[in-house]
């Protein structure tokens, strides 16, 4: 993919981190490192991110409130795969709701993670942010 895609990844679970950006880096993008939420919320204010990739537990900003942030700064346009361990129909429906692009739980494959990212960057009509 040319030019390289610049994913947020947002997790409290260091481990879940390095994972995520060793895997993605794999696959040819630029990985950008949030350690919780507001520190995602302060990446997201700083802009040029194709893709967001948040846990939906952590703690400074939850999931849904880094997908709030994207949508009202972004609309529509910026994907954001939410990822969790605590997967339920009830938290899925409300990040759907709030405007998550994909939902998946942990454990998951990476192979499914990086395809899920890939997914969204050829659906992205709009120019990269």
């Amino acid at each position: 993919m040319s030019p390289k895609a610049r994913v947020l990844v947002a997790d409290d679970e260091e481990r879940i981190r390095i994972l995520l950006e060793a895997n993605l880096e794999a696959a040819g993008h630029e990985v950008v490192l949030a350690c919780d939420g507001s520190e995602a919320l302060a990446l997201l204010e700083k802009g040029n991110l194709d893709v967001v990739v948040t846990d939906m537990n952590m703690p400074g900003a939850t999931g849904l409130q880094v997908i709030e942030s994207v949508r009202n700064r972004y609309g529509p346009n910026l994907p954001v795969i939410v990822i969790t361990a605590y997967g339920s129909v009830t938290n899925a429906v409300e990040a759907m709701r709030m405007g998550a692009t994909d939902y998946l739980e942990k454990p998951f494959d990476m192979a499914e993670l990086r395809q899920c990212v890939e997914k969204w960057l050829e659906m992205s009509a709009e120019p990269r942010h």
